[in-house]
This record gives structure tokens, C-alpha cells and sequence, in this order.
């Protein structure tokens, strides 16, 4: 089956059967918190509105960048020479999954945060003006890619730590430098056997209060499998499917539970 038509069919699929955003027939209080205070928030945040203009300008940027690309991707199609801007319509978060990672990043207040695949430095922008004094460190495989995403965060006056290298070969020197990870996006490398990979690495450095972040959960089948074992994973209580980002938690007050909220 061609992999934009199973792509749209598992989004309907997903529209019909996933819970209400609203929170109707949520048993857990903590997370009926999160959808109630987060996921159908409508508070305005000038801070959240300069991202938005950044991301409005930077989706008309004509520069085209050349360049090979590393895994799987996050689009459709493995295209080594784009605009910046059609990288950002392809495969960045939009504004709508950027308000809440936005928002998820300034209800959890993390200290350390740990971004994997920066890309042009969408996402990165939306986790560094929600915690401006976090250890924030962003991984990115292309050095154009990287030198975009520095720009987007000066013009913000944001900090994050850009770092330059493959996810396989990078991670786990980044990891030395961290005693917990209180944050982690998930958005490299797209196939099952790196996605686990990374998982695996990061789990080690969690605690109770963890929060981890995974983008195009249901992108393949390969992305679906790997979503599917780190739900299962031993140290996991709490997961949410939001179709294209997928939350997990590690708080062992938390029953052994899994979601799929309509957002």
C-alpha cells in the first residue's frame, strides 16, 4: 500500500476511535490535568506568539539546502535538495503540535532537556522559549540543517546547545553529561531499530518525573512497532497517542495505562 494512502487511512481511523480531547472518560487525574490544562488550552503567551512569527517567516525561506539524508527522514520521500521552507511544511512540527510541545515543556518545568534531531530548528525553538534556563542540548546529523536552526534561535535570543553528528555515533557521549533526563524529543532517524536504539539509551538516565516525547509515532509501520515496544517497556506506566505525537511517562504512582486522545 502506497505510504501516504495507509498514512491518511490510520489518521481516520485514529479520528473515529480515540477518546475525547475534552477529557470524557479519562480515569486518571493526572492526566485528565495535562488534557484540561494543556492539550485544549487557549491561553494566549506572547512569548509562544514570537515562535509563531519566526515559524511564519521562516516557511516562505527560498534558500535551498543540499544535503544527504541521514535514516529514514520525516517525509514521504528521502529529497537530498529542498527550501527551507518546503523542510518546514514537510517534516517540522506545525504550529498546532508546536503550541504543545510548547506547553508540555512549561507545565513540566524541566531542568535538563535533551532534543534528538534538530533539524532546522522548529521544534527546538518551541522547547527553548518554554524553558530559557533549562540545559537544553539539540542534536542535528546536517551541518545546513544546524546552521538554520542557530539562526531561528539567535533571532529568539534562545541558548540551546547545538550539537553537530550522527544520532548513533553522538548519543551516548551527550548522555555522559547528563545525571537525569527530565525532557527528551524524540525526532531522528524514523525506523524501529534507531528509534529503540535511542529509547534504551535514554531510559537508562529517567527518574519518576521523566518526560519523554516522540514525533511521527504512526509515519510507517517500522515507526508504529517501535511505538508499540516502548509502550510495553517495563519502566513505562503511562502512554499517550495523540496520532502524531506520542507522550510517555515513568511515574510509578501511575497504573500501567494507554490512551489514544483525539487532538
Amino acid at each position: 500500500m502506497n505510504q501516504r494512502l495507509r498514512y491518511s487511512l490510520k489518521y481516520i481511523h485514529y479520528l473515529l476511535f480515540a477518546k475525547h480531547k475534552k477529557g470524557h472518560g479519562i480515569h486518571s487525574p493526572f492526566l485528565f490535568k495535562l488534557i484540561t490544562e494543556i492539550f485544549i488550552s487557549k491561553i494566549e503567551d506572547k512569548k509562544l506568539e514570537q515562535v509563531f512569527l519566526a515559524y511564519n517567516k521562516i516557511k516562505q525561506n527560498k534558500q535551498l539546502l543540499t544535503f544527504d539524508e541521514i535514516g529514514a527522514g520525516s517525509s514521504y520521500k528521502k529529497l537530498n535538495q529542498l527550501t527551507v521552507g518546503k523542510i518546514v511544511q514537510k517534516s517540522s512540527i506545525n504550529k498546532k503540535y508546536g503550541k504543545l510541545l510548547y506547553g508540555l515543556v512549561k507545565f513540566f518545568n524541566p531542568e535538563t532537556i535533551l532534543e534528538i534531531g534538530t533539524s532546522v530548528g522548529i521544534s527546538t525553538a518551541f522547547i527553548a522559549q518554554a524553558a530559557p534556563n533549562a540545559n537544553f542540548k539539540t542534536i542535528e546529523g546536517i551541518s545546513q540543517k544546524i546552521e538554520i536552526a542557530k539562526k531561528i534561535s539567535s533571532k529568539l535570543n534562545l541558548k540551546p546547545e547545538f550539537i553537530h553528528g550522527n544520532f548513533n555515533h553522538m548519543l551516548a557521549s551527550v548522555l555522559e553529561k547528563y545525571q537525569i533526563l527530565d525532557f527528551v524529543f524524540f525526532d531522528g532517524n524514523h525506523t524501529k531499530e534507531a528509534t529503540l536504539n535511542y529509547f534504551n539509551q535514554c531510559v537508562a538516565k529517567t527518574d519518576n518525573n521523566s518526560v519523554f516525547i516522540f514525533d511521527d509515532i504512526h509515519w510507517s509501520e517500522d515507526m508504529e512497532n517501535a511505538w508499540e515496544c516502548i509502550k510495553q517497556n517495563k519502566n513505562v506506566t503511562l502512554s499517550v497517542d495523540l496520532f502524531r505525537l506520542g507522550l510517555i511517562f515513568f511515574r510509578k504512582e501511575l497504573s500501567k495505562e494507554h490512551y489514544v486522545i483525539k487532538f
